[in-house]
């Protein structure tokens, strides 16, 4: 049975993402806004594993944002995810970014921060730490093979999309990422014999 969008605002369910995309390309604000909140944790995180500056990745997410708000018209919903298409826009964004960077050493605000006397010391150091070695392995890695791991294991996404957005086909998506943890185990296991 086909529920009318009249019965869905009654029943109080919300707006399927076709509707969403839908109404924020007819200039519908809120609707963009929520899709903003069910995308901007995901792409976030893909940037910040990507610049590894907690502010950059913020501004850079903005500017995924306001370009996909900006660019919407043009966003076709056959084919390629809504995902996919916000991934693709940040992925070039990054690119964009890293191609007007100066070679300057950044200045991280997290070291000029006061610790909070509250959070557990030992932990949180911990887990820095190892998001350092973490960091540093995979920059050992080709761009495209942490490409791939970050969107694949960190975001979330499926090959097909992947696939979209790194403009490869599955095929290659899947046998890069073969290689990309190959190497990754080969880095890990031989960072961990020193």
């Amino acid at each position: 049975m086909v529920e009318s969008a009249s019965a869905r605002q009654v029943s109080g369910s919300t707006p399927s993402e076709a509707e969403l995309i839908e109404k924020a390309i007819s200039g519908d604000s809120n609707a963009f806004a929520n899709l903003y909140d069910t995308y901007v944790d995901e792409i976030y995180r893909f940037i910040l594993h990507r610049v590894g500056n907690q502010q950059t990745a913020e501004d850079l997410t903005s500017q995924v944002f306001l370009k996909a708000w900006d660019n919407l018209s043009r966003y076709k919903m056959r084919g390629s995810p809504f995902g996919a298409w916000l991934f693709k826009i940040a992925r070039n964004i990054v690119i964009d970014y890293y191609r007007t960077q100066k070679e300057t050493l950044p200045l991280e605000a997290e070291a000029l921060s006061k610790p909070d006397p509250t959070a557990n010391v030992a932990k949180e150091v911990e887990q820095r730490l190892q998001g350092e070695w973490l960091r540093e392995i995979l920059l050992r890695l080709t761009e495209d093979q942490r490409e791939v791991l970050t969107l694949k294991f960190v975001n979330g996404l499926k090959t097909a999309e992947v696939a979209k957005v790194m403009g490869k086909r599955q095929g290659a998506i899947r046998a890069l990422q073969m290689r990309a943890l190959q190497a990754l185990a080969e880095l890990v296991g031989g960072d961990h014999e020193q």
